[in-house]
């Protein structure tokens, strides 16, 4: 059965970087360079930074050697925000597209334009889904459009190809990725995706769907359907090869963690519904 589409009052999640952006459009984050505003960074000498609007008195009294000390600051920046989202034919199980993956893109919409960030969509099966696409923007609204665009997708094709080619399209600059996928591509396809994502602060969001990879029944016929070829047939499951079942899960499971853990990325599980606090406290972890 499908996922509902319930569309309900959005809050923004806070997210930190584990990186200092640079570029000029101000911003929440902790940037590169110095600022006459923003982060507190530390006490330097004023022969250092000749800046006497910036003395603090109380550092420089403190100074046995009567030095005059300026408070410097990190400028804050913005960063572009991209969810790059595979739309191959194995997403279509269980609607999580047009339910979570869409709940959970809208609310980093959101979140991104309310930090003074942008944010972008890029919709992907063997290609880029245009139709499933949004153009780096900040405006009022946008987390409705990121919505609206999810919810009316059609997973479809075989693979996500298009994955690289939205990567193609990031800008040049660091950006935040939320890369969504069942991740059931040959992990060498995947190794591939994460090379063209080099640049970029990658958060692997990986969907998974609990009755496929455990609840099973021990006993009873089951119609087996490959999403992306539409051939279908029936499995009588069995005690053993229900065993077998999950443990494949599992050993997927671990070889795609081994992968994350090889290339210093930390995953989060989208499983069954979308949790905003999970993801909140993974996005504060930087």
């Amino acid at each position: 059965m499908s996922e509902p589409v319930v569309p309900h009052p959005m809050t923004p999640l806070p997210y930190r970087l584990r990186w200092r952006p640079e570029g000029i459009l101000p911003g929440a984050h902790p940037g590169h360079g110095e600022g006459a505003e923003g982060e507190f960074r530390r006490h330097v000498s004023l022969l250092r930074q000749p800046d006497p609007r910036r003395i603090d008195l109380r550092a420089s009294l403190r100074d046995p050697y009567g030095e005059l000390h300026v408070r410097q600051f990190a400028p804050r920046r913005a960063v572009p925000v991209s969810a790059l989202v595979d739309l191959s034919g194995s997403m279509r199980f269980g609607g999580a597209i047009s339910g979570r993956v869409a709940e959970l893109c809208a609310v980093m919409a959101l979140s991104a334009v309310r930090s003074g960030d942008s944010f972008a969509l890029f919709g992907c099966d063997d290609r880029l889904r245009e139709d499933v696409s949004i153009p780096l923007a900040r405006r009022r609204g946008l987390e409705e459009e990121v919505r609206e665009k999810l919810a009316a997708a059609e997973p479809a094709g075989r693979g996500a190809a298009g994955l690289l080619e939205a990567a193609e399209r990031l800008p040049h600059r660091r950006a935040l990725v939320l890369l969504i996928s069942d991740f059931l591509s040959p992990l060498d396809e995947t190794e591939r995706l994460f090379d063209a994502l080099w640049r970029h602060d990658v958060v692997p969001v990986v969907v998974r769907d609990g009755a496929v990879e455990e609840d099973l029944p021990n006993w009873g016929l089951i119609e087996l359907g490959d999403l992306e070829t539409g051939a279908s047939r029936l499995v009588f499951m069995r005690p053993a090869l229900r065993r077998r079942w999950i443990e494949q899960a599992r050993a997927r499971r671990q070889a795609l963690n081994d992968l994350f853990a090889r290339r210093g990325l930390r995953p989060f599980d989208l499983k069954d519904s979308f949790d905003p606090d999970a993801l909140a406290r993974r996005l504060m972890e930087g």
